[in-house]
C-alpha cells in the first residue's frame, strides 16, 4: 500500500492545471466588469495545500493592478479553503452545485452565483478533460488505494476516494484514474469513473 501522502503528490499536476484555470477564469470575469482595464500577463507564486507545495502558480494580472483572486488570497501562503474547494471538486462527483455552494463560501457572498457558476464550471471542464485524456497502452504495474477525506458537511464525516495508479515501464507513478464508488465498480465497470 502506498502511503496517502503520496497518492497527494501524484494529484498536484492535476490540482495545479485546475487552479490555473480556475483563476484565469476569475481574471477574465473582473475585466467584464471593469471595461477600461485589460490582462497583463501572470506572475508566479507557491502555495502549500494538502497536496503538498505547489510551485509556480501562474496567476493572472490585471493593468489597472485592481484585480485581486479569492482563491489566492494576497500573501497567504497556506489556504483550507482552497484545499476544501479541491477536495470537493475531487470528492463531490463533480457536481456545479456543491462545488458552487464551496466557492460561495469562499468568496463571502462578493460575487454572484451565476460568476460562481462559471468558475466552477472551469474547473470541472479542466478536471473532465483530465480525466478523457488518453492513457499509456502498456504500465508495468496497475494498484489500486484509496484516500480518506474528512469532508465537512452539517458534522464531519471520512469519504474516501479510490485511486488507480499505474507505474510505467520507466518507473514513473501517474494516477490513471479516481473514484468515489467502490472497488467494485472501479474495477468491473471497465473504466474510472
Amino acid at each position: 500500500m502506498i502511503e496517502t501522502k503520496n497518492i497527494l503528490e501524484l494529484f498536484k499536476p492535476i490540482v495545479k492545471e485546475v487552479l490555473e484555470s480556475m483563476l484565469k477564469e476569475e481574471r477574465e470575469i473582473y475585466l467584464e466588469n471593469n471595461p477600461p482595464t485589460k490582462g497583463n500577463g501572470f506572475y508566479e507564486r507557491d502555495l502549500k495545500t494538502a497536496f503538498g507545495e505547489l510551485t509556480a502558480i501562474r496567476v493572472p494580472r490585471t493593468r489597472d493592478n485592481g484585480f485581486k483572486s479569492a482563491l489566492l488570497p494576497y500573501r497567504k501562503r497556506i489556504t483550507e479553503d482552497l484545499d476544501a474547494l479541491i477536495r470537493a471538486m475531487l470528492i463531490s462527483g463533480m457536481s456545479t452545485r456543491k462545488i458552487a455552494e464551496v466557492l460561495k463560501e469562499l468568496y463571502e457572498i462578493k460575487i454572484s452565483y451565476a460568476n460562481i457558476s462559471r468558475i466552477s464550471q472551469v474547473g470541472i471542464e479542466e478536471i473532465q478533460k483530465w480525466r478523457s485524456r488518453p492513457l499509456m497502452e502498456e504500465y508495468a504495474v496497475v494498484f489500486l488505494d484509496a484516500m480518506v477525506f474528512p469532508i465537512k458537511r452539517d458534522r464531519v464525516e471520512n469519504e474516501s476516494i479510490y485511486v488507480a495508479i499505474g507505474i510505467t515501464p520507466e518507473g514513473r507513478r501517474e494516477i490513471l484514474g479516481y473514484c468515489q464508488e467502490a472497488w467494485k465498480v472501479l474495477i468491473t465497470g471497465g473504466k474510472f469513473c
